[in-house]
Protein backbone atom coordinates (compact mmCIF):
# COMPACT_ATOMS: atom_id res chain seq x y z
CA UNK A 1 0.00 0.00 0.00
CA UNK A 2 0.98 3.30 -0.88
CA UNK A 3 2.19 5.64 2.26
CA UNK A 4 1.83 9.64 1.10
CA UNK A 5 3.73 11.59 3.90
CA UNK A 6 2.48 15.37 4.55
CA UNK A 7 5.44 16.85 6.09
CA UNK A 8 4.92 20.44 7.95
CA UNK A 9 6.38 23.14 9.99
CA UNK A 10 3.15 23.88 12.08
CA UNK A 11 4.68 26.88 13.34
CA UNK A 12 5.38 28.38 9.55
CA UNK A 13 3.10 26.31 7.17
CA UNK A 14 -0.75 25.67 6.32
CA UNK A 15 -2.62 22.41 5.83
CA UNK A 16 -2.36 22.78 2.32
CA UNK A 17 0.18 19.78 1.84
CA UNK A 18 -1.77 17.77 4.28
CA UNK A 19 -5.22 18.34 2.47
CA UNK A 20 -3.66 17.33 -0.97
CA UNK A 21 -2.13 14.00 0.98
CA UNK A 22 -5.85 13.05 1.91
CA UNK A 23 -7.00 13.83 -1.68
CA UNK A 24 -4.73 11.74 -3.69
CA UNK A 25 -4.78 8.73 -0.49
CA UNK A 26 -8.68 8.61 -0.87
CA UNK A 27 -8.09 8.44 -4.63
CA UNK A 28 -5.33 5.86 -4.94
CA UNK A 29 -6.23 4.34 -1.85
CA UNK A 30 -3.39 4.98 -0.09
CA UNK A 31 -2.71 5.70 3.63
CA UNK A 32 -1.50 9.52 5.17
CA UNK A 33 0.97 10.05 7.16
CA UNK A 34 1.02 13.53 8.97
CA UNK A 35 5.01 14.32 10.07
CA UNK A 36 4.80 17.99 12.00
CA UNK A 37 8.58 19.08 12.70
CA UNK A 38 8.56 21.88 15.03
CA UNK A 39 12.01 24.07 14.87
CA UNK A 40 14.62 23.02 17.37
CA UNK A 41 13.28 24.54 20.46
CA UNK A 42 12.90 22.25 23.49
CA UNK A 43 9.27 21.10 23.57
CA UNK A 44 7.01 23.33 26.43
CA UNK A 45 7.36 22.31 30.07
CA UNK A 46 3.28 22.61 29.66
CA UNK A 47 2.09 20.48 26.99
CA UNK A 48 -1.34 22.33 27.28
CA UNK A 49 0.05 25.92 27.16
CA UNK A 50 -0.34 27.95 23.93
CA UNK A 51 2.46 27.21 21.68
CA UNK A 52 3.09 28.73 18.16
CA UNK A 53 1.56 26.16 15.78
CA UNK A 54 -1.14 25.12 18.16
CA UNK A 55 -4.07 26.16 16.01
CA UNK A 56 -2.61 24.59 13.38
CA UNK A 57 -1.93 21.54 15.41
CA UNK A 58 -5.68 21.54 16.23
CA UNK A 59 -7.14 22.04 12.64
CA UNK A 60 -4.75 18.87 12.24
CA UNK A 61 -6.71 17.07 14.66
CA UNK A 62 -10.15 18.03 13.08
CA UNK A 63 -8.90 16.65 9.35
CA UNK A 64 -7.13 13.60 10.74
CA UNK A 65 -10.66 12.89 12.40
CA UNK A 66 -12.93 13.82 9.15
CA UNK A 67 -10.12 11.73 7.10
CA UNK A 68 -10.90 8.69 9.55
CA UNK A 69 -14.25 8.82 9.25
CA UNK A 70 -14.27 8.51 5.70
CA UNK A 71 -12.00 6.07 5.86
CA UNK A 72 -8.46 6.88 5.12
CA UNK A 73 -6.01 5.68 7.20
CA UNK A 74 -4.38 8.04 9.16
CA UNK A 75 -1.14 8.32 11.22
CA UNK A 76 0.40 11.49 12.72
CA UNK A 77 3.75 12.21 14.15
CA UNK A 78 5.10 15.23 16.06
CA UNK A 79 9.41 15.88 16.40
CA UNK A 80 11.31 18.59 17.08
CA UNK A 81 14.55 19.33 14.95
CA UNK A 82 15.77 20.39 11.58
CA UNK A 83 13.30 20.01 9.33
CA UNK A 84 15.21 18.46 6.95
CA UNK A 85 17.20 15.78 8.66
CA UNK A 86 13.52 14.83 10.79
CA UNK A 87 12.17 14.98 7.42
CA UNK A 88 14.76 12.32 6.13
CA UNK A 89 14.70 10.16 8.90
CA UNK A 90 11.32 9.45 9.19
CA UNK A 91 10.66 9.03 5.41
CA UNK A 92 13.39 6.26 5.58
CA UNK A 93 12.72 4.54 8.51
CA UNK A 94 8.54 4.33 7.62
CA UNK A 95 8.69 3.39 3.78
CA UNK A 96 7.01 6.74 2.75
CA UNK A 97 6.80 6.15 -1.22
CA UNK A 98 5.32 10.17 -1.53
CA UNK A 99 6.00 13.47 0.40
CA UNK A 100 3.99 16.34 0.28
CA UNK A 101 4.99 19.69 0.81
CA UNK A 102 4.06 23.10 0.39
CA UNK A 103 5.95 25.55 -1.87
CA UNK A 104 7.59 28.76 -0.40
CA UNK A 105 6.89 29.83 -3.59
CA UNK A 106 4.77 33.08 -3.37
CA UNK A 107 5.33 33.48 0.37
CA UNK A 108 7.50 34.72 2.55
CA UNK A 109 6.75 32.81 5.58
CA UNK A 110 4.92 29.29 4.33
CA UNK A 111 6.91 26.20 2.73
CA UNK A 112 9.87 24.52 1.62
CA UNK A 113 12.20 26.48 -0.23
CA UNK A 114 13.97 25.43 -3.66
CA UNK A 115 17.52 25.18 -2.05
CA UNK A 116 15.60 22.35 0.27
CA UNK A 117 14.12 20.89 -2.42
CA UNK A 118 16.82 20.23 -4.35
CA UNK A 119 18.62 18.38 -1.26
CA UNK A 120 15.83 15.91 -0.09
CA UNK A 121 15.31 15.43 -3.67
CA UNK A 122 19.27 13.56 -3.43
CA UNK A 123 18.95 12.51 0.04
CA UNK A 124 15.35 10.94 -0.13
CA UNK A 125 14.84 7.59 -1.67
CA UNK A 126 10.84 8.71 -2.83
CA UNK A 127 9.07 11.00 -5.14
CA UNK A 128 8.13 14.76 -3.85
CA UNK A 129 5.14 16.33 -4.71
CA UNK A 130 5.13 20.56 -4.31
CA UNK A 131 1.67 21.63 -3.34
CA UNK A 132 1.37 25.33 -4.21
CA UNK A 133 -1.67 27.37 -2.27
CA UNK A 134 -4.60 28.75 -4.29
CA UNK A 135 -4.20 32.43 -4.48
CA UNK A 136 -7.80 33.88 -2.99
CA UNK A 137 -9.92 35.31 -5.84
CA UNK A 138 -12.19 38.47 -4.74
CA UNK A 139 -15.65 37.56 -4.26
CA UNK A 140 -17.63 39.18 -7.15
CA UNK A 141 -20.68 41.61 -6.27
CA UNK A 142 -23.90 40.32 -8.01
Amino acid sequence: MECILAAMDPTRTHLFAGIHALNLAKRISARVSFLLIFPETAPPANPSAVTPGAATTRRLDHLIHEARTNGIPTEHHTTFGNFENELVRHVQENRVTLVVVESAAGTDTAGVDRHLLDRLRHRLGCRIEVVNAKPKTPKRKE
